[in-house]
């Protein structure tokens, strides 16, 4: 049993407590990544402590070796190395010694990286990933429900695993009929996958084969004057502020940055957002009748249970974070959701509060120049599936069965499972 600010605190059975009490070494496990806050809780009170041992992004459990790494769990924390990118180095070794490519963006540092975000500005145009999709975002929300019915569904299942697939086909211009193959991408390179290890290495080969095909296909469409003027077309043709653009090999990374943010985070924020239907059907009734509160409701279920929890920093040169210091070439992991969690920032942080004053200051999305440039697209395609839903259904009742959260890998917090029972307008 633990105690956590005074509470007592019964961790599930397969938690596996190393020594006389819960450390950094303790934080991988299974049991916490299902339910991570109350242990969130416990580490922000003890000094920060060496030994997180977790798996970036593409990188394969059993075949890469991770990087023990210093904890960050308080809110002023966090923030401060994501604040001070010359200190903290973004570029992730770890992956680039693995079968994966590499994330464009999230893992570059200065100078390198205002180039790339200046040309994901461009590529990131309202008219494409906002005007152009709406309606299309709107229609498809529609015909998935359609399809789903009323009465037991697992939402997981078809409706959160597939709209962001569908999204991220639609944004690029992959073929939309292609968009279980975008899925099973994300799935593998992020870490949650039921897949083998050789069946997870089998994917990364083909999820790039795939994208270096398309983007070949793209530049071509291009040349001929065929293309049509989607999100991959745009990282195509964008340029810096001195006309570079981006390479080929570039645009694919870009594109497989797109498809592994947001084709598994996304699932995970839409499934967070049904749980906490379950949890306040007083809320949703509200909702349906006025709409204007969908935006706060979301916000807040993205500080709340916000699906990215942690990434991984290298430190550059000596330097101290809440007291302790951090050595040249140690590695760091920032848990935003722990900061998203922090009572010294967020009152009552385990509570859902509508129009929460400083909500805004959430991490989910990470802070300063890496900053997520896609959040309002995650934004929009979570406020589209709540539209349809509310449009559809008078109630989102319990289903048949628990609502299950995924323990696969910390990356993200989410369901794997939510029966829920629809209940027809």
């Amino acid at each position: 049993m633990l105690e956590i600010n005074g509470k007592e605190f019964i961790p599930d059975d397969d938690l596996i407590i190393q020594g006389d009490e819960f450390s950094a070494c303790d934080i991988e496990q299974p049991a916490v990544i299902r339910n991570p806050f109350p242990y969130y809780d416990l580490m922000r009170e003890k000094p920060i402590q060496y030994g997180v041992r977790g798996y970036p992004p593409g990188t394969v459990q059993g075949v890469d070796e991770p990087i023990p790494a210093w904890g960050i769990f308080r809110y002023d924390d966090v923030k401060q190395v994501y604040a001070d990118h010359k200190t903290f180095s973004s570029q992730d070794r770890m992956q680039e010694a693995s079968e994966a490519p590499s994330m464009m963006l999230v893992n570059h540092d200065q100078p390198e990286h205002t180039f790339l975000r200046t040309v994901a500005r461009q590529a990131f145009s309202p008219k494409r990933v906002e005007q152009d999709v709406a309606p299309w975002l709107a229609e498809i929300c529609h015909h998935m429900l359609e399809a789903e019915g009323s009465g037991n569904v697992d939402f997981m299942t078809n409706l959160a695993a597939d709209l962001p697939a569908r999204f991220i086909a639609k944004l690029l211009g992959t073929p939309a009929d292609e968009y279980r193959k975008i899925r099973q991408f994300a799935d593998a390179y992020m870490g949650t996958s039921t897949q083998t290890t050789e069946e997870k290495l089998a994917t990364s080969i083909e999820f790039n084969d795939y994208f270096t095909y398309h983007v070949e296909e793209r530049y071509k469409q291009i040349e001929a004057g065929t293309a049509e003027d989607n999100l991959m077309t745009g990282f195509i043709v964008a340029e810096g502020d001195d006309g570079k653009k981006l390479t080929p090999e570039e645009v694919k990374k870009f594109c497989i940055t797109m498809v592994a943010g947001g084709a598994e985070s996304s699932v995970f924020l839409l499934g967070n957002q049904v749980v906490s239907f379950l949890e306040m059907p007083e809320l949703y009734q509200k909702m349906r009748e006025n709409r204007s509160l969908i935006r706060p409701f979301l916000e807040e279920n993205i500080r709340r249970t916000g699906p990215i929890q942690r990434l991984f920093r290298e430190c550059l040169e000596d330097t101290m974070i809440g007291g302790q210091e951090i050595k040249q070439g140690e590695w760091v992991c920032v848990f935003n959701g722990s900061g998203n969690h922090d009572p010294r920032m967020f009152k009552n942080p385990s509570e859902f509060i509508m129009d929460r004053p400083n909500v805004g200051k959430n991490l989910t999305f990470g802070h300063g120049i890496h900053h997520c440039i896609a959040a309002l697209v995650a934004r929009n395609e979570a406020a589209a599936m709540m539209n349809g839903i509310l449009d559809r259904y008078k109630a989102v009742e319990p289903g048949d069965g628990d609502v299950i959260f995924q323990d696969r890998n910390f990356i993200n917090y989410g369901p794997s499972t939510v029966p829920v029972n629809f209940v027809p307008a």
